[in-house]
């Protein structure tokens, strides 16, 4: 395997011919990934002469993860002697820090500014040994100085250069893969809730600041948490970028993959640079859903009473008889409903983890207005490896509408021997969800209320 040695490149040192490859009519596929990295796979074909050249391959990120490039070579055979990656790109602060102690022309301060020549002493600030006197000058301004030649060491985008030799004249083909940082992709979601069945719109939202287009590119978006050698993290600032909607085109196709799932779009796309593309990849209507409120209780101390809230709640299955049946990547769900005289409000938001097919979906909207409740400690016995805890729930129902209610109550998992009960029935059912945790419904008309009691007895 031959060693592949990373350098800033003196072109002009070579003493050979430099070779642009060009990037029209490549094939280019990319991976995405959630972590702002991204895989991609190019091939492209450039006329090469027969002997020792530079190859120049422009349009690498300037965010590449250079140990990662892979090149492969087809077609007439060549021999590769090294790989660099340029980076040192134009610009005026880094031509006049390449151009130190360089002759340069440069206008004279003041308002009847004179050209002149001598060597430039300092970048910052910009200091100028004048030729013909020896005096050295302070300019006021960088842009005072005028550049004759760019510096060899410098070119105008990021590339990869390979010094080769070819054994004849004719077509080579490149195919080149690599890794690189400053791309991801997310998963944002729009639930729009009516009264029985709720619709349900995802977006893949990819950002992309590596500091090159992908265009016309094969995408592919890879969901789940890729495990990567841990690397001192780079501290960025990016400017806003503006949002671009692809076009509307054939459902995206979800598969499993290696342990993760991933998502190709059936069209290829352009993805500029310091930009975001949303392209549409859900589109699921008439999923019936269950609405309710939740509380939790896991304090059983002799406080006395306190408030209890509920969350309002939002749950359905993610499977095909529901409509759904697909895996959901991480992301927000942003929720909106329509009031009785058909405006649409924005009602709450959560981001979830990964849903795989078959599982449950619940989403917490915010908290119910109209359901009050208090619990309070209505018997209280402890001592030495003993207690007997009563707890007792009231509830109330000002609203409208009926509701219904979950209290999960988890039982302190001290204790060899417990024992419980409740004078939770009727309109109250209890469900033992495992050995120290059980949910109790309850079921409120409007303007609806009920009581009951919880106790649970332990030695220890």
């Amino acid at each position: 395997m031959q060693k592949i040695v990373f350098t800033t490149l003196l072109l002009s040192s070579l003493g050979v011919a430099n070779t642009i490859v060009p990037s029209q009519g490549s094939d280019l596929k990319i991976t995405i990934y959630n972590d702002d990295r991204a895989f991609v796979e190019e091939s492209r074909k450039v006329e090469v002469a027969k002997g020792k050249q530079s190859l120049i391959y422009e349009g690498v990120p300037s965010s590449v993860i250079t140990p990662s490039v892979i090149p492969a070579f087809t077609g007439i055979p060549i021999r590769l002697y090294s790989q660099n990656y340029s980076y040192d790109l134009i610009s005026l602060q880094s031509m006049l820090t390449k151009s130190i102690n360089r002759e340069v022309e440069f206008y004279t301060n003041g308002e009847n500014p004179r050209l002149s020549h001598g060597i430039l002493l300092s970048a910052d600030p910009v200091m100028v040994e004048e030729n013909s006197s020896g005096k050295i000058y302070t300019l006021e301004r960088p842009s005072q100085v005028i550049f004759s030649r760019i510096p060899e060491t410098m070119i105008t985008k990021p590339s990869l250069v390979w010094h080769i030799e070819s054994a004849r004249a004719g077509a080579l083909g490149i195919d080149l893969k690599y890794l690189t940082r400053g791309i991801s992709w997310k998963s944002d979601y729009v639930l729009d809730l009516k009264k029985e069945r709720l619709d349900l719109t995802g977006w893949i939202t990819v950002n992309n600041h590596s500091g090159v287009a992908y265009t016309n590119a094969e995408i592919t978006c890879l969901a789940g948490e890729v495990h990567h050698a841990q690397e001192r993290p780079v501290r960025r600032m990016y400017k806003a970028q503006p949002v671009m909607a692809a076009d509307a085109a054939l459902p995206v196709k979800e598969a499993s993959f290696s342990g993760y799932h991933i998502y190709k779009i059936p069209f290829r796309e352009t993805i500029a640079d310091k930009a975001q593309k949303q392209i549409s990849f859900i589109e699921k209507q008439g999923v019936a859903y269950r609405q309710y409120g939740v509380a939790q209780n896991s304090r059983f101390s002799n406080y006395g009473e306190q408030k209890m809230t509920f969350a309002n709640t939002v749950s359905f299955a993610n499977t095909k008889a529901n409509h759904m049946g697909i895996a959901l990547p991480s992301g927000i769900v942003r929720m909106y409903q329509r009031d009785s005289d058909a405006q649409t409000h924005f009602i709450g938001e959560q981001r979830i983890d990964n849903i795989p097919e078959d599982e449950n979906v619940t989403l917490t909207i915010g908290t119910m207005f109209d359901v009050v409740g208090e619990k309070r400690i209505t018997r209280f016995v402890s001592r030495n490896h003993y207690k007997n805890i009563e707890t007792t729930y009231s509830l109330r129902n000002q609203g409208k509408t009926p509701v219904t209610l979950k209290i999960k109550e988890q039982i302190p998992t001290y204790g060899n021997h417990i024992k419980v009960k409740t004078s939770c029935k009727g309109q109250c059912s209890v469900v033992k969800k495992n050995a120290f945790v059980r949910e109790f419904t309850v079921k409120l008309d409007a303007k609806g209320k009920y009581s009951f009691t919880s106790e649970f007895e332990v030695d220890y």
